[in-house]
């Protein structure tokens, strides 16, 4: 018999994804896995991100202790998107 269990909190215990529908759930927990597994590698990220996952993201580029900048996808004036930098780590 497997064990299962939390790998990572979300950080969703306030009511933060209350007035979002299931799919766009999903969406915020698949793009988070990619940037997590993103963050495991040493290569550098250079990707649009939804706005909604802002804190979930900056969390986890500190956990992995990667520098990163997070700024609005210029362009974009439905401020739904972000664009996220991480340099190349040594």
């Amino acid at each position: 018999m497997s064990d299962f269990g939390l790998i990572k909190s979300f950080d969703i215990d306030n009511g933060e994804l209350d007035n979002l529908s299931s799919q766009q759930c999903f969406v915020l927990g698949y793009e988070l896995a990619q940037i997590d597994s993103l963050l495991s590698k040493k290569d550098a990220i250079h990707k649009p991100v939804n706005a909604d996952n802002r804190n979930r993201i900056e969390a986890a580029c500190r956990e992995s202790n990667r520098p990163f900048k997070l700024r609005w996808l210029p362009g974009d004036e439905s401020e739904s998107w972000m664009l996220l930098e991480v340099p190349e780590s040594e």
